[in-house]
């Protein structure tokens, strides 16, 4: 099985894509530096992006099933790669799920593994336009932010994510069944496992935006030219101050979720469901002194998720001195030509490889980093021509 802290692959030499969407089957062959992926709308840009990401997360970034992604007509999908290391030493994994069958996954340390095998083998950041949501959408488009970076850094913290998903689904199961026979002694079994990884995971969460916050100020300093300031703060689903909660040890968090749960316990009964706990955080993102989501502008809102993701990139960089795959899909076209370039001269330029999905080849050729190969892949009805 995988450890951290192993000699890990920086670059993906080979992917291939069978029955994926729109792709029957395709193999492609990436350069050590910008692949540029060209091609009109609907045409399979963004699957190939996503096959790197079923690799490397199991999962694509889109809001989408794997049953959604077979190929019309298919009962599967596969979806491998190889990459390799500084020191010459190879990596592959190989994705496979389709509309009746489990997800299977295996690579170079196994066979029929599990997702937290392979997260974080294979350091990914990823912008997409799905990603404006980050800035101004819902608590749980933030979270999302953090759990995905947060568990290509430490395997301890996505097995914690993975317990609190099944506690809250046991939970809310037995809260559900109210109506019919309830067992108050096992519903509290279940309550005391949940103020345990509450704690744990709101501990990891809080260290983790202490960690981010000088990543995420430089980035921004940078690309505004320091003409405006910017906050980024950790909002738990606890009634405390941020003095309190800076302070607070493991323990003293168990008793405020305890106490929590204890003070909501008779509205989870009348509700049927779980009403608090680390699933409803939040992450704040100020500007000039007002949350962003309601002040700032479309243009502020495009620097700061720029400045989020070379954030995101600098400190996964840096946490696992691993330099990470970059996967930009079609951002350009969202970006004015002075934040494309400045993209090129901060992310991309310290990325060392690159993934880039356009309908715009010349203006990414025009702005990529001249001293970085580059190789370019036009793509249309789900087939793959390198040009």
């Amino acid at each position: 099985m995988r450890r951290y802290g192993a000699s890990l692959p920086v670059v993906v030499t080979s992917l291939t894509l069978q029955n994926l969407r729109n792709h029957v089957l395709s193999d492609v062959e990436f350069c050590d530096g910008t692949n540029v992926i060209f091609g009109p709308n609907g045409a399979g840009k963004t699957t190939i992006l996503e096959a790197l990401s079923l690799c490397a997360l199991t999962k694509t970034f889109l809001p989408t099933s794997d049953a959604e992604l077979v190929t019309r007509g298919a009962d599967t999908y596969r979806v491998e790669c190889s990459s390799i290391s500084d020191t010459g030493s190879p990596y592959s994994v190989r994705v496979t799920a389709g509309t009746s069958v489990r997800k299977t996954i295996s690579s170079s340390y196994g066979k029929n593994l599990k997702p937290k095998d392979i997260i974080g083998v294979i350091p990914i950041v990823i912008l997409s336009p799905d990603d404006k949501s980050i800035t101004f959408g819902a608590p749980a488009d933030r979270r999302t932010f953090v759990d995905r970076l947060l568990s290509q850094c430490s395997q301890r913290y996505l097995e914690e994510l993975m317990q609190l998903r099944r506690i809250l689904k046991q939970r809310n199961a037995l809260l559900a069944a109210r109506a019919g026979f309830f067992d108050r002694s096992q519903f509290e079994v279940w309550t005391s496992r949940l103020v345990q990884t509450s704690a744990e995971i709101t501990i990891r969460r809080r260290n983790f935006i202490r960690d981010f916050i000088p990543y995420f100020l430089d980035a921004y300093r940078t690309l505004s030219l320091g003409t405006e300031e910017v906050e980024i703060g950790y909002v738990p689903d606890l009634n405390v101050t941020s003095d309190v909660l800076v302070t607070s040890t493991k323990e003293d968090l168990e008793r405020l979720y305890a106490a929590h749960a204890e003070k909501l316990d008779t509205d989870e009964l009348r509700r049927q469901v779980t009403l608090w706990g680390p699933q409803k955080d939040d992450l704040e993102i100020r500007i000039n002194g007002g949350r962003a989501r309601e002040h700032a502008s479309q243009g502020q809102h495009k620097s700061l998720l720029i400045c989020l993701k070379n954030a995101e990139f600098e400190y996964l960089r840096a946490t696992r001195n691993e330099t990470p795959l970059l996967l930009l899909d079609d951002i350009f076209s969202e970006l004015d030509e002075l934040r494309t370039s400045r993209v090129f001269e901060t992310v991309i330029a310290s990325a060392r490889q690159c993934f880039i999905t356009t309908t715009e080849q010349e203006r990414i050729r025009n702005s990529a980093v001249d001293a970085r190969p580059v190789r370019s892949f036009f793509v249309r009805s789900g087939s793959i021509e390198q040009i």
